[in-house]
C-alpha cells in the first residue's frame, strides 16, 4: 500500500511540476503518505501492546517479569545484595544512635553540664533522623535511592568529623545532631523504600532481614563503643564512629535503580522497525485514535485546482483501507487492557505500599496491595504526540501537598494512630539513660554497656516473635501492638526500683522485645486502619511529629532527672506515655470492632432479603 502510493505520488507530481505556482499549497499525495505513516506507526505500537499484555497474561513464555510487581521487581537476585546493602545500613545507623547513652556518660564528665542540656545532642540526632523523613520523600521523588544514600552518608560523615573537633555543647547539637541526623534520615528512608522496590511476594522476609540490622547494631556498638571510649577520648570516638559512617556510601552504590520492564522483540521486527517505533507513546495513541473525525474528511473540503483531480481519486481509492486498519486498532484496544502499559513514568515513591514492612499477601480487604499513586487526569496533556505531567508551580504542588496531609486531621482514626505512635517515642528515654542508670546502681561501666546490648539482642528476637504472632496464629496487628505497648509501660514504671545487674537485664530484654515489636509493625497497622493507599502520606506525617517527640523527651527527662535527683520520675514519665499509647490503641480497637459489627449487621440483613 505504501509502494503503491508512494508510486502515485510521484507520477502526480512529475505531472504537475507548477502546482505551486498555480495555488496549490501541497500535494495532496504528501497529506496521504503523512496519515498513511501516522496509522502505520500506531498500528506497530499496538501490536507491540499487544504481545506484551499476552506475555503477561501466559505465565509461559514471559519475556519479562510480570506479577503485581509491574515496576521491574524480582524478588531475589541483585535485590539480595540491595537487602544486604540495607541490613548495613540499619546496622550502622542505629547503632549508632542506640549507643548515645554511653557517650552521653564522657560528655557529662567533660562538659560539665546538666543532663537535660547534654542530652540534646543525642535527642536532635534521633529526633532529625525522623522529622525530616517528609523532606527526603520528595529528594526521593526527583533522584533516586543510590543518589540520595550516598548524599545523605557523606552529609552525616561530615557532621561527625566536624564535632570530633566541638569546643561546646552548643556545637555538638548542630554539627553532631541536626547535621549528622539530616544525613541519617537520608540514608535511613532510602534503605527503607529500596527493599521495597526489590520485592514483592516476598518482602516481609526481605523486610524483616534488613530491618534486623537494628538489633543487631544496637547489640555490636554498644560494646564497641564502649571499647573506644576506654582507649580514645570521646573526640576520638566520635572521628571513628564518622569514619565507620563511610561504609554507607558502599551500601548505597549497590542500591542500583529499578528499571521498568522493556519490550522484547525479535531480530527481524528490529531490523524491519524504524527506531522510531522503540517507545510506546499512549499520547500519540490517544491522538488518532480518538478524533473525532477520520484523518482523511479533508478529501472532501480541500479545493484543489482542477489539474489535480486524478491524484484526488487516487487518494480516495487508499483512504477505504487505511481506516479501516484505523478501526481494526481501535477494535484492538477496547479488547485488551493496556492500563498496566499506559502508565506514566512513575519513580520509588510512586507506590502506596512503597512503606509497608509486611507481606502484601496478608493486606486488609480495605487495601490494595498493588495500589499506585495515579495522577488525575487534569494532569495530563498532550503536546507533539507526547504525554507529560502539566507544568505546575512548585509553589502551588507544595500548598497541594500540605492541604492533603493536614486533611488527615479530620480522620478520628488517624488522630488516635499518630497519638499512638508519638507517644511510644519516649524509647529514647530508657535507651539513653539506662546505662547511666546502671552506674547509678554501682554497676562497672562494661555491665552498663551490656544493658544496652541486651536490649539490641532481643530488639532482633522481637521483630521475629511479632511476625510469627501476627502471621502464623492470624492474631491482629492492632492486638499484638496494644500488648507490646502496655508491657512496656510495666517495664519502664520497675526499671528505677531494679538493684541488680540481673533485675536490670530482664527489663532491659523484656523492653527490647516491646520496642522491636512497636517499630516493626508501625506501618502494618497504619495500613490496616487507614488502608495501603493512605500509607505514604499518613506514615510521613507521624514521622514529622515523631520527629518532633524524639527531639525533646530524652531533655525532658535529664530536666526530671536535675528536678527530683532521681531515676524515678524520668522512668515514670516514659512509663505513663507507653501506658496512654497503649489506652489510645485500645480505643482504636473498640472502634475498629464496632465497625466490623456493623459491617457483618448489614451483610446479614442483605441475605435475609426474599427472592422475588
Amino acid at each position: 500500500m505504501s509502494a503503491f502510493s508512494k508510486r502515485t505520488a510521484c507520477c502526480v507530481c512529475s505531472q504537475d511540476d507548477i502546482s505551486e505556482a498555480q495555488g496549490a499549497q501541497e500535494c495532496i499525495c504528501e497529506h496521504l503518505e503523512h496519515h498513511q505513516r501516522i496509522v502505520k506507526r500506531v498500528w506497530k505500537k499496538i501490536q507491540k501492546m499487544g504481545k506484551f499484555v499476552k506475555a503477561e497474561e501466559s505465565p509461559e513464555g514471559s519475556s519479562v517479569s510480570s506479577d503485581s510487581d509491574d515496576d521491574g521487581a524480582e524478588d531475589g537476585g541483585w535485590g539480595w545484595a540491595v537487602c544486604f546493602g540495607s541490613f548495613l545500613i540499619n546496622f550502622i545507623l542505629d547503632g549508632t544512635m542506640f549507643s548515645f547513652g554511653l557517650l552521653l556518660i564522657e560528655l557529662l564528665d567533660y562538659f560539665g553540664e546538666g543532663k537535660s542540656k547534654t542530652a540534646w545532642i543525642g535527642s536532635s540526632l534521633l529526633g532529625m533522623s525522623m522529622f525530616m523523613g517528609p523532606i527526603v520523600s520528595m529528594l526521593l521523588e526527583r533522584y533516586s535511592c543510590r543518589q540520595i544514600t550516598i548524599a545523605g552518608t557523606a552529609l552525616s560523615v561530615v557532621g561527625f568529623v566536624v564535632s570530633s573537633f566541638s569546643p561546646n555543647v552548643e556545637i555538638l547539637i548542630i554539627t553532631y545532631g541536626i547535621i549528622g541526623g539530616i544525613g541519617f534520615c537520608m540514608s535511613f528512608i532510602s534503605a527503607i523504600i529500596v527493599v521495597g522496590t526489590y520485592f514483592h511476594r516476598k518482602r516481609a522476609i526481605a523486610t524483616g532481614i534488613a530491618m534486623s540490622g537494628s538489633g543487631l547494631g544496637t547489640f555490636a556498638y554498644a560494646y564497641l563503643t564502649n571499647i573506644l571510649l576506654s582507649r580514645y577520648d570521646w573526640r576520638g570516638t566520635v572521628l571513628i564512629l564518622g569514619g565507620i559512617l563511610l561504609n554507607g556510601i558502599v551500601c548505597g552504590a549497590l542500591f542500583r535503580p529499578v528499571t521498568r520492564p522493556k519490550l522484547q522483540r525479535s531480530r527481524s521486527e528490529d531490523l524491519s522497525s524504524n527506531s522510531s517505533f522503540d517507545v510506546i507513546d499512549i499520547a500519540e495513541i490517544k491522538t488518532l485514535l480518538t478524533k473525532k473525525e477520520p484523518p482523511f474528511n479533508y478529501l472532501r473540503t480541500c479545493n484543489l485546482p482542477s489539474r489535480l483531480s486524478m491524484s484526488t481519486e487516487l487518494a480516495c481509492m487508499q483512504k477505504d483501507r487505511i481506516l479501516a486498519e484505523e478501526s481494526h486498532a481501535k477494535t484492538f484496544l477496547s479488547q485488551h487492557d493496556f492500563s498496566k502499559v499506559l502508565k506514566p513514568v512513575s519513580n520509588q515513591m510512586s507506590r502506596t505500599d512503597v512503606f509497608y514492612s509486611g507481606s502484601l499477601a496478608r493486606l486488609p480487604h480495605r487495601c490494595s496491595s498493588s495500589a499506585k499513586v495515579e495522577p488525575d487526569s487534569d494532569d495530563l496533556s498532550i503536546s507533539n504526540g507526547k504525554a507529560y505531567t502539566a507544568d505546575k508551580s512548585k509553589c502551588g504542588r507544595v500548598v497541594g501537598a500540605l492541604k492533603r496531609n493536614f486533611a488527615l486531621f479530620n480522620n478520628k482514626i488517624f488522630v488516635l494512630l499518630l497519638l499512638t505512635n508519638v507517644g511510644w517515642t519516649v524509647q529514647s528515654v530508657p535507651l539513653t539513660y539506662i546505662p547511666d542508670l546502671g552506674i547509678s546502681k554501682g554497676l562497672p561501666s562494661s555491665q552498663a554497656a551490656t544493658l544496652i546490648s541486651i536490649v539490641g539482642i532481643t530488639n532482633i528476637f522481637g521483630r521475629i516473635i511479632s511476625g510469627i504472632i501476627t502471621d502464623m496464629f492470624r492474631i491482629r496487628s492492632s492486638v499484638t501492638y496494644t500488648a507490646a505497648l502496655f508491657t512496656a509501660s510495666l517495664v519502664n514504671f520497675l526499671m528505677p526500683w531494679c538493684e541488680s545487674f540481673l533485675a536490670l537485664a530482664t527489663c532491659g530484654a523484656i523492653f527490647g522485645l516491646c520496642m522491636a515489636t512497636v517499630v516493626s509493625m508501625r506501618t502494618i497497622v497504619l495500613a490496616d486502619h487507614l488502608g495501603i493507599e493512605q500509607l505514604t502520606q499518613s506514615f510521613g506525617m507521624v514521622a514529622m511529629f515523631q520527629g518532633v517527640a524524639f527531639l525533646t523527651n530524652a531533655p525532658l527527662a535529664g530536666y526530671l532527672y536535675e528536678t527530683f535527683d532521681s531515676y524515678l520520675m524520668p522512668f515514670s514519665f516514659a512509663g505513663g506515655m507507653y501506658f496512654l499509647s497503649g489506652i489510645f490503641c485500645l480505643i482504636l480497637l473498640c472502634i475498629d470492632h464496632g465497625q466490623n459489627g456493623k459491617e457483618e449487621e448489614i451483610i446479614i440483613k442483605v441475605e435475609k432479603v426474599p427472592e422475588d
